[in-house]
């Protein structure tokens, strides 16, 4: 079986699989690549599709502040509306709501994304906490 190293992927897909690592995202390219074209973000030869232009996954300035490009860097929060996340101007970075922080550490306890499970079981008993029954 090929290694990730000893295969060349997309500028897109490198830029992606790197800002995952640096989130703590264990993850491979091949998965990255996989997701970018299930999500629409890339064609198969890895440029972006006429969607993720429309939408503005990809632009020409590559805005890091923006929502578009936060998303499409980090393919788990696709499926949520803009509406759940806030830029924190404070922390140069982007926030999403308790319902995303509930549904996403559910989906990584199921095993359905990848993701860091000590911390998913850390955020749902804090919300627990915090809520009582409301974030079950």
């Amino acid at each position: 079986m090929m290694q990730d190293d000893q295969i060349i992927y997309p500028e897109l897909v490198e830029q992606s699989h790197a800002y995952l690592l640096s989130r703590g995202v264990a993850v491979s390219k091949d998965v990255v690549y996989r997701n970018m074209i299930k999500f629409h973000l890339i064609d198969q030869n890895g440029q972006p599709t006429q969607k993720a232009i429309n939408e503005g996954l990809v632009s020409e300035t590559n805005d890091p502040n923006s929502l578009a490009v936060f998303k499409a860097q980090n393919p788990l929060f696709l499926p949520y509306d803009d509406r759940h996340f806030i830029w924190v101007a404070e922390l140069q970075e982007w926030t999403a709501d308790l319902y995303v922080a509930k549904d996403v550490s559910k989906r990584i306890l199921d095993g359905r994304v990848v993701g860091d499970k000590e911390h998913a079981k850390a955020v749902l008993n804090y919300l627990k906490k915090q809520g009582g029954g409301r974030y079950e």
